[in-house]
């Protein structure tokens, strides 16, 4: 992500501001002296005054990337604009790009907003994918879905389905029974084509890829590896590692309470793209610590002090921005186990499903059950809707 300001000193103040990397376009008065090429390679967002409106507007007929956010501050110009201000609406900015979506007989990415979902940088979006998915949202909810459908992910495991009208809000809150909170009978639930939604998305997705690989080339110091997971962050990641750098390993912390079906879809990926595959095995010992906590997460420090004893030079990690506050102020590299990349960080849910369709992996199995997530059969972050997909699939599939 790059924030692009007008002049030397808009710069200077964004760069007080926002953390991430910010350059100028040199103080020009006239889109005839804009450079669409200062931007290859990156998501832009463009700040300008409030005095540079029709300024703005001539920029936007010349930014060849389809993905980009323009921002108009309050003030004048932008060095006089609070920086309070020019972080929310930073925020905001890259939340539009996440949960703008248009809908042409399947849901577009877009940079506006046409089905009116809320924007907000707290929320994610994810498609209903797979039969199973479909019919669990029927049995435990009511609410008639199809494939395709789309999920906008909002706080406390609150979830509201657009069909591709929004036609209902579902409750999947941590030490809560599943609820319908709204359901609109009357709103028809459209089946969308994954292969035609893939498609028409494809020039999106391509040129994210293009962002995250060049972002990983210009990063990426010794061996590579990414922790694999087999959740679909994870494994989107290392679909681009693999394409980005000439070696990689997927790190797999294999730990005693792992989710069903994991070991072997991992082992699927990477004889699918041909990776080397590097285990550890973890005990999660309940007896003696206790089932983890939001307030006590042995499970996490464990799994990192596993990850540290195969941990390569660069880490490329599948983190998000929209998964939480925590991740979305971290910067694009940290250094923790070892120099950290996250060439996904500004990706939505939908983006990350659609990457790993395109690149013709399956996703784990249990996302096609109704899963928004995967950890391990402990995490305390396990809903009472994802110990139903468990105990159901497990008899299943």
């Amino acid at each position: 992500m790059v924030a692009v300001a007008r002049a030397k000193k808009d710069a200077k103040a964004l760069k007080h501001a926002l953390n991430c990397e910010v350059v100028s376009l040199g103080g020009i008065r006239s889109a005839d002296d804009f450079d669409p090429s200062i931007v290859d390679g990156k998501i832009p967002i463009f700040f300008f005054g409030r005095d540079e409106v029709e300024l703005a507007r001539e920029v936007e007929e010349r930014i060849e990337t389809p993905i980009y956010q323009i921002v108009i501050t309050s003030k004048k110009a932008v060095r006089n604009t609070r920086m309070e201000e020019l972080r929310r609406e930073f925020e905001i900015a890259k939340a539009r790009l996440r949960l703008g979506f248009e809908f042409d007989d399947v849901f577009l990415f877009s940079r506006r907003n046409g089905i009116g979902v809320e924007i907000d940088p707290d929320y994610d979006a994810y498609f209903v994918i797979g039969e199973g998915f479909v019919e669990n949202t029927r049995r435990v909810f009511g609410v008639e879905v199809e494939e395709g459908n789309l999920i906008v992910r909002r706080l406390y495991n609150e979830e509201w389905i657009y069909t591709p009208k929004l036609k209902a809000i579902v409750s999947k809150r941590i030490g809560e029974e599943p609820r319908t909170l709204m359901h609109r009978e009357d709103v028809e639930a459209r089946r969308v084509d994954l292969r035609r939604m893939i498609e028409r998305n494809r020039e999106w997705l391509e040129r994210l890829e293009e962002v995250s690989l060049n972002f990983i080339r210009r990063n990426a110091e010794g061996s590579v590896g990414v922790p694999f997971s087999g959740g679909k962050d994870s494994t989107a990641t290392l679909i681009l590692a693999k394409k980005a750098v000439e070696d990689v390993k997927a790190l797999y912390v294999r730990v005693s309470h792992e989710m069903p079906f994991t070991e072997d879809y991992v082992e699927y990926v990477c004889d699918e793209l041909d990776v080397e595959l590097v285990r550890v095995d973890v005990k999660f010992d309940v007896d003696a610590l206790g089932m983890p906590s939001h307030s006590n997460r042995w499970c996490t420090k464990l799994k990192m002090e596993g990850l540290r004893r195969i941990a390569t030079d660069t880490l490329a990690v599948g983190d998000r921005e929209a998964e939480s506050r925590l991740r979305r102020e971290r910067g694009e590299v940290e250094f923790r186990v070892a120099k950290e990349i996250f060439p996904i960080k500004y990706w939505s849910g939908c983006m990350v499903q659609l990457y790993v369709l395109m690149n013709g992996l399956e996703l784990h199995p249990l996302y096609y059950e109704g899963f928004y997530r995967l950890g391990c059969t402990i995490c305390p972050s396990l809903s009472d809707w994802e110990r139903f997909l468990l105990r159901d699939a497990c008899k299943r599939l």
